[in-house]
């Protein structure tokens, strides 16, 4: 299975709600979610009618032809993402079928974008970021690897999110601005200002709290 082919994949998830949302998008984006590696400490037989094959850390166990979805922390994705692309495991791209994705935007290896998104003209999405649903991702953005977004966050052009950033639900940068790798911008934020690597700011306008 090629990287974007539709296909059968497993999503590896965690014990919370966005890998049962990850999973309601492959399926409307026309994969076969055939197992879920979970790494709850309890694994259930099955969420959602899917069956549970094990944790994340079985995925060696898994048919070489069946792709990997993530759906786990913005680290764990890059260094789970690493090993399996080593081993020459595909994780394809999924973007909900309710999203517009512009023919300009390029989306890597393992990038979901959830329901309601729109990512426009010349936009970036780099390597198993996720977009969660309702979010605007304008012209000339660009996510690098393993960042991820809350619902409902909006940037308009040139919005630069460093690697494994996390922007909370309802956030807003201004247009060039940009948000340091590992930087957390709590829920309902409004960056103003450049955001350094590893920072945590909140509020409006947005004030570093702590790290950078």
């Amino acid at each position: 299975m090629s990287d974007n082919a539709r296909g059968r994949v497993v999503v590896v998830m965690t014990r919370g709600g966005q890998g049962r949302i990850v999973m309601d998008a492959c399926i409307a984006a026309g994969f076969e979610v055939v197992g879920i590696l979970d790494d709850s400490p309890e694994v259930p037989a099955e969420r959602n009618g899917i069956p549970v094959l094990g944790a994340p850390a079985d995925w060696t166990a898994i048919d070489p032809a069946i792709g990997f979805v993530l759906a786990i922390g913005q680290q764990q994705r890059l260094e789970l993402g690493a090993e399996m692309l080593e081993a020459g495991r595909a994780l394809p791209t999924v973007v909900h079928p309710m999203s517009f994705v512009s023919p300009s935007a390029t989306l890597a290896r393992g990038v979901v974008v959830l329901s309601g998104c729109t990512v426009h003209a010349n936009a970036a999405l780099h390597e198993f970021v996720i977009v969660n649903a309702n979010c605007s991702v304008d012209h000339d953005c660009v996510l690098e690897r393993g960042s991820q977004l809350g619902p409902g966050v909006t940037f308009p052009g040139h919005v630069r999110v460093g690697e494994c950033a996390f922007v909370g639900a309802g956030a807003v940068a201004l247009p060039g601005k940009q948000i340091g790798a590992r930087a957390v911008v709590g829920a309902g934020t409004v960056v103003t200002k450049d955001v350094p690597d590893g920072a945590t700011v909140a509020g409006n306008p947005g004030r570093v709290l702590g790290g950078g």
